[in-house]
C-alpha cells in the first residue's frame, strides 16, 4: 500500500525498537490511546504489555480498515477512524502513545497539556526532542523549550536512526516521555512568551520598550530583569517575569496558574 507523504506516514520497521517503545510506555492494566496506529505493528506490541484497553486512532481510511480486520476479534482494541486533533479524547484514557506525524508534533503535544492523562510516550523528530529539553543559554533553547518544560516533565528514552523507518525520512527520531504538570497559562501569558522568544537574544528592557511602549511600566519592572535576555532565563524565571509584566501592565491573569 502506498504511503501518503502529506500525512507524514513513515512506518517504524524494526521489531526490537517497536518492542522497546511498547515496554517504555509502562501500560500494564492501563487504558491507552495510540495516535496514528497505521497497520497495527505498534498496536501488536502494545497488546503484549497487557493493557486494559487500546483506542487505536487512525486518520487514513485504508489503515483504519486494516486495523478493523486485524483486531476484529481482539476485544481490547477499539479502532477510531479520524484525526486525533479533531477527535474527543475518551474519558478513561490514562496513557497516550504513538509514532506521530512530525509536522504535527507541536499541535499534538500542546493538545495533550489540556487532557487528563498520566503520561504520553511519543516518537518525534530528534531535533524537536532536543529543543524540548534544552537548557538556558544553549543554542536550541527557545519558546518550545520553555513552554514544554512549563507544561511537562520530559525525558528522552532513546534515539532511533532514520534507516529504521520506511520510507526513510531525512531526520533521526527520538522516543520521549511527557508527564503533565498541573500548570495552565492564559492566552495573554502565552503571547508574552511568544513575544519574548521572538527576540530571545535582545535585552529584556529593549523588548519591553518596543513591545509595550510604556516608560513608567519599564522602569517599574524589577531591575534584575533589565539587562537579561530571554535565552538566559529558566522556565521558572520566565514565569516570574510574566508575573512582573502582568502586575505592571494590567494584563488579565484569568485562567492562569502563573499568577
Amino acid at each position: 500500500m502506498k504511503l501518503i507523504k502529506k500525512l507524514g506516514q513513515n512506518l517504524l520497521n524494526n521489531q526490537e525498537i517497536l518492542a522497546r517503545e511498547a515496554a517504555a510506555a509502562g501500560i500494564r492494566g492501563k487504558v491507552v490511546l495510540e495516535i496514528g496506529s497505521g497497520d497495527g505493528r505498534l498496536t501488536k506490541e502494545l497488546l503484549k504489555q497487557e493493557p486494559k484497553k487500546i483506542y487505536a486512532v487512525e486518520k487514513d481510511a485504508r489503515f483504519a480498515q486494516i486495523l478493523r480486520n486485524e483486531f476484529n476479534e481482539e476485544k481490547k482494541v477499539v479502532v477510531i477512524e479520524g484525526d486525533f486533533l479533531k477527535t474527543k479524547m475518551p474519558e478513561d484514557v490514562e496513557v497516550v502513545v504513538g509514532n506521530i506525524p512530525y509536522y504535527l508534533s507541536s499541535k499534538i503535544i500542546f493538545r495533550l497539556k489540556d487532557e487528563n492523562i498520566e503520561k504520553a510516550v511519543l516518537m518525534v523528530q530528534k531535533e524537536f526532542a532536543e529543543k524540548m529539553i534544552a537548557k538556558p543559554k544553549e543554542e536550541n533553547y527557545g519558546r518550545l523549550s520553555v513552554t514544554s518544560q512549563i507544561f511537562f516533565d520530559i525525558k528522552i528514552n532513546f534515539k532511533v536512526p532514520a534507516h529504521y523507518f520506511v520510507p526513510r525520512p531525512k531526520v533521526d527520531s527520538a522516543l520521549i516521555t511527557l508527564i503533565p504538570k498541573e500548570m495552565r497559562l492564559s492566552e495573554s501569558e502565552e503571547e508574552i512568551i511568544r513575544r519574548l522568544f521572538q527576540q530571545k537574544n535582545k535585552k529584556i528592557r529593549n523588548i519591553l520598550k518596543s513591545d509595550f511602549a510604556a516608560a513608567v511600566f519599564i522602569e517599574s519592572v524589577l531591575a534584575e530583569w533589565q539587562q537579561k535576555r530571554p535565552r538566559e532565563l529558566s522556565p521558572n524565571e520566565v514565569l516570574q517575569l510574566i508575573r512582573e509584566i502582568k502586575a505592571h501592565s494590567g494584563i488579565s491573569s484569568e485562567n492562569s496558574s502563573a499568577s
